[in-house]
């Protein structure tokens, strides 16, 4: 079916697609999962600090910007879903056209900017869906007209906002589609946000830091090992790519995956004797193997977008088959364990597989 559909939405603009079907899912959320559901297996559960995935696989930031499809994914069997970028007020982003796919390497380009109704009605939406036992998350940004040495102020306000809705929050600083963002990855500025947040963080949601995958082998040491010792929770590795050649946006998919897992791999690397400190890996992932790598480097859960898209959500039940398999083939009840072992002993995923 998804065959079918993806073939008529390619015809359309990419925006024009992506609103559309949204609008669709939002409408009839049941009956579109239907089809293609992850059924709830306990033994499938991973633990993290922000709660217990209930699959090992989640959506990525930026395919849900409005919190209209919780409902959906939900019922799909997604581990998590983490909406946004929300930011405080209401904001066009850039002008269009602004997101364009690339089928042959399956990645998309995306200039959005943010775009999005603003905290209060993201807020709003989130109350009205039923996320069952799936992990919300919420990505936070600050608006293009806040100047940086503001920026403090924007994420304090969407983070007291929506405390009580989320399951974990993410500190945005790593978009390349609001200018002058990515400097905000110094560990001044999130030594101080995280001073900040620590004050009206009374429940102790856990709070994660979303990283580029444009930065140097000493700034991801630097960003890892201060996350690492301050309240973050973990690191989200990693956001898009600017890829100059395709001009100005972020890019997603099979043309990030390479860059992103360097990142992911150096990240593990540093904070490797804290197993309870969560690196949720994104950026390029679409297919088992990829969970498997990440696994043998130390990580646990991952999340997709891109390959959403262009394999549809039949994917999740792909991983799933899989999953069940290298279970089977190796002897295990609990995929916990399995990620375990895999770490520890650095298993080879079978060749059958």
């Amino acid at each position: 079916m998804y065959k079918l559909t993806k073939k008529l939405l390619f015809h359309l603009d990419a925006e024009t697609a992506h609103d559309l079907t949204l609008n669709l899912l939002q409408a009839t959320p049941r009956l579109f999962a239907l089809p293609y559901q992850v059924e709830q297996r306990k033994e499938f559960s991973v633990s993290t600090r922000a709660g217990q995935w209930s699959f090992p696989l989640g959506i990525a930031a930026g395919l849900d910007k409005q919190a209209r499809l919780i409902t959906f994914f939900s019922r799909l069997g997604a581990g998590s879903l983490e909406v946004g970028t929300i930011t405080p007020l209401a904001q066009e982003g850039s002008p269009k056209p602004r997101l364009f796919r690339y089928p042959r390497d399956e990645s998309i380009l995306n200039r959005m900017g943010f775009n999005g109704p603003g905290v209060d009605t993201v807020l709003d939406n989130i109350k009205k869906h039923d996320k069952k036992s799936m992990i919300l998350g919420i990505n936070l940004g600050k608006n293009k007209i806040t100047p940086n040495e503001k920026a403090i102020d924007d994420y304090l306000t969407l983070f007291q906002k929506l405390k009580s809705v989320g399951d974990y929050f993410v500190i945005n600083v790593s978009s390349p589609n609001t200018p002058g963002l990515r400097e905000l990855q110094e560990t001044q500025f999130l030594s101080e946000l995280f001073f900040e947040l620590k004050k009206i963080n009374n429940k102790d949601k856990p709070i994660y830091i979303k990283i580029a995958p444009d930065m140097s082998m000493q700034q991801i040491q630097e960003i890892s090992e201060f996350a690492l010792n301050s309240k973050a929770s973990g690191i989200i590795a990693t956001n898009t790519t600017v890829m100059k050649h395709l001009g100005p946006g972020g890019v997603s998919g099979e043309l990030l995956y390479e860059k992103a897992k360097l990142v992911r791999r150096k990240v593990l690397e540093v904070v490797h004797h804290d197993r309870t400190f969560d690196v949720i890996g994104v950026g390029g992932v679409s297919e088992f193997s990829h969970l498997w790598d990440f696994w043998q480097d130390g990580g646990k859960v991952m999340q997709i977008y891109s390959s959403l898209i262009f394999k549809g959500p039949g994917i999740f039940s792909s991983f799933e088959r899989e999953i069940l398999g290298v279970m089977a083939y190796f002897g295990f009840t609990n995929l916990e364990e399995l990620i375990r072992v895999v770490y520890e002993e650095k298993l080879n995923l079978p060749t059958n597989f």
